[in-house]
C-alpha cells in the first residue's frame, strides 16, 4: 500500500507539473487536477485526447500565414486599402463602435464591409427555402460547410438531389463537414453518391487519420454557404430536418440564420477557402473568380456594415470572446443575449454583472429544454450571482432554443455560430457576423421580445428552492465545465 501511495504521489506531482507547463487558464488546470485525482491513469489518457494544448505545435507547423500572404492579401488589397475611410463614412458611428471595428480588425484581420444587404431567418423552413432557391440558381460554384449534416432525413436527401443536379450542369460543388459532428449522421453511402457525381466533399479534423488523433477535442463549428460568390449564409442552423420542424426529439426548433448579399460574402468565401486549404492542401478556389464582389463600384457605399470575426484553437486571440465582451461593456441602454449553452468566461460574467449594476437592461434567453445535461446543469451555477447583480435570465420553453445572438442598444448586433461557452471561445472554429445597423438590430430585438413571451423568467427564489443535491450536481458540473 505504501508503494502504491508513493507511485500515486509521483504521478500526481508529475501530471501537475505537466499541466502547469501548459500555462492554461487556472480553472481548466484545477478541473484537470480533479480528473487526475478521481481517475488516476485514465485521467491522463483523457487529458491527451481532450485537454492537451496543441496550439503551440500547430502554430509552429501552420501553413496559414504563407497561405494568406501568397493568395489572399492581393485579392483583398482593394478592400483593405479603404478600411479607415469606410468607418468614417458610416453616419452616427460612436467612438465605442469605431473601437470595436478596430479591435476586430486587429485581433482577427476582420475587414469592415459596408455594401451589404442582410436577410434574417428565425426558423429553418425559411432559411432552407431561401438556400435551396439559391442553390438551384447557381451558375459557377457552390461551397457548403456545416458542423452537422444529416444524410438520411428529408432535408439531407433533398439537398443531395439539388447538388447532384447542379454538378451535372457543370457547377463546381465543394462541401466541408466536421468529422466529429457528422460521425453518426453523415453516411458513407451518401458521401460516395456525391463523389460519384464529381462533388468534392471532405471531413475537417479527421482524428482517425494517421497523426491526427490530437485533433479529437477540436471542432469546426462553422456554418457557411457561398453561392457564386454573391450570396452567403451563416448562423446557427446545421443541415437537418430537426432545424425545420424539431425532429423526433423536440416540438419545434428556434434558431437564427442570416443571408448576406454584398461585399461580406467575399469574407465568408475567404474563410471557407482557408478551411478548404487546411483540409485538402488545394488552393484552387483562391482565384479572383470566387470573389466577384470584393469591392463595389462605389467603395464608400453604405448599406449594412458588417464584420465577420473568426476564431479557433490556433488563432492568436479569442476574437469572438473579445467581440461579446466589447458589446456588453459598450452598452448603455440594453444588451440582449441568446445562447443554448451558458458556460461563460469569467470576463463575460464580470462584464454582465457590471453592466446590470450600471443600470443597463441585461437580458439572457437560454434553452429551457436541455440536450446536453452537463452543460445545462453547469449553467445554473452562474445564475445566482448574475441575478443578484440584476441580470435577467429566461428559459425558452416553446421548443429547443439554439439561437446565438447579441444585441446592443438597438444599434449593433451579432449573429453567428458561437455559443456563450468556453468551447466556442477557445476550442471550436467559429464565425460570427457583427452588424452595425439599427434596422437589422430592430428585427433581432423584435424577435427577442417574441421569444421572451415563450420563456419563463428565473428568479432568486427559484435558485433558493433548489435542493442541496441539485446545487451540488450543478457545482460539480461547473467544476468540470472548462473540459466540456
Amino acid at each position: 500500500m505504501a508503494i502504491l501511495l508513493v507511485i500515486f504521489h509521483i504521478y500526481l506531482v508529475g501530471t501537475v507539473i505537466f499541466l502547469l507547463l501548459d500555462n492554461r487558464d487556472p480553472a481548466e488546470t484545477f478541473a484537470w487536477i480533479f480528473i487526475f485525482v478521481i481517475m488516476p491513469g485514465f485521467g491522463f489518457v483523457l487529458y491527451l485526447f481532450f485537454g492537451r494544448n496543441w496550439k503551440k505545435a500547430y502554430d509552429h507547423k501552420s501553413k496559414l500565414p504563407q497561405f494568406i500572404a501568397k493568395n489572399l492579401v492581393n485579392i483583398f488589397e482593394p478592400l483593405r486599402y479603404v478600411q479607415d475611410q469606410k468607418a468614417e463614412h458610416i453616419k452616427g458611428l460612436s467612438y465605442a463602435e469605431k473601437d470595436l471595428i478596430t479591435l476586430l480588425y486587429n485581433n482577427s484581420h476582420s475587414l469592415l464591409t459596408t455594401d451589404n444587404e442582410v436577410q434574417i431567418f428565425h426558423n429553418g423552413k425559411d432559411k432552407f427555402d431561401a438556400l435551396k432557391e439559391d442553390l438551384r440558381s447557381a451558375k459557377k460554384f457552390i461551397h457548403l460547410q456545416y458542423f452537422i449534416w444529416y444524410s438520411n432525413d428529408p432535408l439531407g436527401q433533398e439537398l443531395k438531389e439539388i447538388l447532384i443536379a447542379k454538378a451535372r450542369e457543370g457547377v463546381e460543388v465543394r462541401i466541408l463537414y466536421d468529422f466529429s459532428g457528422c460521425f453518426f449522421t453523415l453516411k458513407k453511402k451518401y458521401i460516395r453518391e456525391l463523389r460519384k457525381e464529381n462533388i468534392e466533399i471532405f471531413p475537417f479534423f479527421n482524428y482517425l487519420a494517421p497523426f491526427k488523433t490530437h485533433t479529437f477535442n477540436y471542432r469546426n463549428h462553422r456554418k457557411i454557404a457561398v453561392i457564386d460568390g454573391e450570396n452567403g449564409y451563416t448562423g446557427g442552423m446545421n443541415v437537418g430536418q430537426e432545424y425545420i420542424d424539431g425532429g423526433k426529439k423536440y416540438d419545434s426548433w428556434r434558431d437564427t440564420h442570416i443571408k448576406i448579399t454584398g461585399e461580406a460574402v467575399c469574407i465568408l468565401q475567404a474563410v471557407f477557402a482557408i478551411d478548404w486549404y487546411n483540409t485538402t492542401n488545394n488552393d484552387e478556389i483562391l482565384t479572383e473568380k470566387c470573389y466577384p464582389l470584393i469591392l463595389s463600384k462605389d467603395a464608400f457605399k453604405i448599406k449594412t456594415p458588417i464584420q465577420l470575426p473568426t476564431s479557433g484553437f490556433d488563432t492568436q486571440w479569442p476574437s469572438i470572446l473579445h467581440s461579446y465582451f466589447s458589446l456588453i461593456t459598450m452598452a448603455r441602454k440594453n444588451i440582449y443575449i441568446c445562447s443554448p449553452y451558458f458556460i461563460p468566461d469569467p470576463s463575460i460574467v464580470m462584464a454582465l454583472k457590471i453592466a446590470a449594476m450600471k443600470g443597463v437592461d441585461v437580458v439572457l434567453i437560454l434553452t429551457g429544454i436541455p440536450d446536453l445535461p452537463l452543460a445545462y446543469w453547469a449553467a445554473f451555477s452562474y445564475f445566482e450571482d448574475l441575478l443578484k447583480a440584476g441580470v435577467k435570465i429566461h428559459h425558452y420553453k416553446a421548443g429547443f432554443f439554439h439561437s446565438k445572438i447579441f444585441s446592443c442598444d438597438g444599434k449593433n448586433c451579432s449573429v453567428g455560430t458561437a455559443n456563450l461557452d468556453i468551447r466556442s471561445f477557445r476550442l471550436n472554429y467559429e464565425i460570427n457576423a457583427v452588424i452595425y445597423s439599427d434596422e437589422v438590430t430592430k428585427v433581432i430585438d423584435d424577435q427577442f421580445k417574441i421569444d421572451l413571451e415563450n420563456s419563463k423568467e428565473l428568479t432568486l427564489s427559484d435558485m433558493n428552492n433548489l435542493s442541496v443535491t441539485v446545487k451540488l450536481r450543478n457545482s460539480l458540473a461547473r467544476l468540470i465545465s472548462p473540459l466540456l
